[in-house]
């Protein structure tokens, strides 16, 4: 019996060991885990794609066998898988795009454009385009211009920033908008002289792409040519270093994103965020909302999550401020919904327990929905609240107080300091877009794109700040928000965010550091290999695993 066990205690113990060989070693690097209690380590070990180890070079070679790949770093840097923490995927309307000249093109231009596009399009088919600042508040920009030159083919041009549409008569009517509409919930229509007739400009999603008309541009889809974007879209993003992306579904409904998700096969994690609207009667719209958060077909992929737009920007004016738009005397903005509507969108997300996100930036309305959120007998920190943007939460240390208390989650988006055609940028202001402080006052703070994905310009003006440098972070400050905190922002920091032991491998070797590099060599950052699940998903040949 002695020699029994001590036989299966032998085979206990060697299949143990086995189970901890590890598959892959790195070692000889600078890996940057996002740990503040060890931001730095020089090796780590991966076995059926967690990280099992991290430490010294020569502690970590102690665990490798033969069976054991090993990729030697050469004191590159390693930092994790970046999570780009809020971004919209393209909703693939089938169209000819015009180009545009800048991000604040002129009228005349894009008129230009539109009629070279119609000489070379079809009759019945849509022509799309981008507009910037002076076109989205140009008074003379309507339907009834662009009818003149496209009376046969539906146009959209849509604001670079998403928050201002405009169409010919035809595409109002593709749209199955009437030339009469009424205001929608959560949007807004311009109008004639006569208070009534729309002049095709719609300000807000719910307005120039209603919900109403998910299958109408659906319809108008061409799935094949989305697959082919998502895919080449896949390459840029791994390339630099991102291996997660929370998508605001705007463009399809999250079931249609995850179908076609699943057609193009893409190696790296996307979360679905649904996008909710508001139905006329004052009932609420969540597509998607009874899909399931996982399933085994797709284990990168999760839907989770509602975000609602609760107003504008101030670029078109339609964030609400407490003072008048300098611009447009006696003007304060508006919210897109009232505050009791609001309520019945919170009460919702608590009833299926669900994260809300919340589009808001304006000095009266982020008071407006702290207030209300503060209000409502409800303990806010485990549902862990977004405010996309979030611009003035540090308008009042009475906002930055109920945030703290209520666990409200920042995502901010660097690229929005930036200088950009057609917004002036004026000086550095007392409040607004807050970073330095946020972390100051243990708010957390997460990063997302909203617009160009590339981290390390984001990461530029994270650390740079052009608006406001006095809220500028450190560089691994902005790393933080980008890895660590962006997985806490979607309940996800147990399997990802850094690269701690237990942790799915998700990391990307950096062509420099770039910790060190001048500010302006930033921008010449890659990753020359990325990993998601300790799979090689993008590699660019300058490292060997042997």
């Amino acid at each position: 019996m002695r020699i029994v066990l001590a036989t299966l205690l032998i085979q206990i113990i060697s299949l143990w060991a086995v189970a901890q060989q590890p598959d892959l070693i790195l070692t000889n690097g600078q890996i940057f885990t996002s740990d503040t209690s060890q931001l730095y380590v020089e090796a780590l070990a991966i076995k059926s794609g967690r990280i099992t180890a991290i430490g010294r070079t020569v502690d970590i070679e102690k665990l490798a066998t033969r069976q054991t790949k090993r990729l030697d770093l050469g004191g590159m840097l390693v930092v994790p898988g970046f999570n780009d923490a809020h971004n919209h995927l393209p909703g693939g309307l089938k169209a000819t795009k015009i180009a545009s000249a800048g991000m604040d093109p002129s009228w005349e231009a894009v008129l230009d454009s539109i009629r070279k596009a119609v000489r070379q399009t079809p009759e019945g088919q849509w022509i799309e385009g981008t507009i910037g600042p002076s076109i989205a508040n140009l008074p003379a920009a309507t339907r009834f211009v662009l009818d003149k030159i496209a009376p046969n083919h539906p146009i959209r041009l849509l604001s670079w920033w998403g928050h201002v549409g405009l169409y010919n008569s035809l595409g109002l009517r593709e749209m199955g908008i009437a030339e009469d509409q009424p205001d929608p919930k959560g949007g807004f229509y311009e109008r004639m002289p006569d208070g009534k007739t729309l002049t095709g400009k719609g300000y807000e999603k719910n307005a120039y792409w209603p919900h109403t008309s998910y299958a109408k541009m659906a319809s108008l889809r061409d799935e094949n040519a989305m697959i082919g974007e998502f895919r080449g879209m896949t390459q840029a993003l791994l390339k630099a270093g991102i291996t997660s992306y929370q998508n605001m579904c705007t463009g399809a409904t999250a079931a249609d994103y995850a179908r076609i998700w699943k057609k193009a096969g893409l190696p790296f994690r996307l979360r679905l965020i649904r996008w909710g609207d508001m139905n006329t009667d004052g009932s609420l719209s969540i597509p998607a909302k009874d899909q399931p958060g996982t399933t085994s077909d797709l284990p990168l992929l999760t839907i989770s999550g509602t975000k609602w737009l609760l107003e504008g920007t101030p670029i078109e004016g339609g964030a609400e401020q407490v003072d008048a738009y300098p611009n447009r005397p006696g003007w304060y903005g508006r919210m897109n919904y009232t505050v009791p509507e609001i309520e019945r969108m919170c009460r919702e997300a608590i009833d299926r327990k669900d994260q809300l996100h919340f589009h808001i930036g304006g000095t009266k309305s982020i008071g407006k929905l702290l207030d209300l959120m503060a209000s409502m007998p409800v303990d806010w920190k485990p549902l862990r609240p977004r405010f996309e943007h979030g611009d003035e939460i540090d308008y009042s240390p009475e906002y930055i107080r109920k945030a703290q208390q209520m666990g409200i989650i920042i995502v901010q988006n660097p690229t929005h300091f930036a200088p950009m055609e057609g917004v002036p940028m004026g000086p550095p202001p007392t409040h607004g877009m807050a970073m330095k402080t946020l972390l100051n006052k243990h708010i957390p703070l997460a990063i997302g794109s909203d617009g160009p994905f590339n981290p390390y310009l984001n990461i530029m003006f994270a650390t740079t700040h052009p608006r406001r440098p006095g809220e500028a972070l450190s560089r691994e400050q902005a790393v933080i928000a980008y890895t660590r905190t962006a997985a806490y922002a979607e309940f996800a920091e147990q399997e990802k965010g850094t690269l701690t032991v237990g942790k799915v491998a998700d990391l990307a070797v950096l062509s420099q550091n770039i910790f060190k590099v001048p500010v302006p060599k930033l921008l010449q950052t890659e990753s020359i290999l990325t990993m998601v699940n300790g799979a090689i998903v993008y590699d660019a040949g300058l490292l060997k695993v042997k």
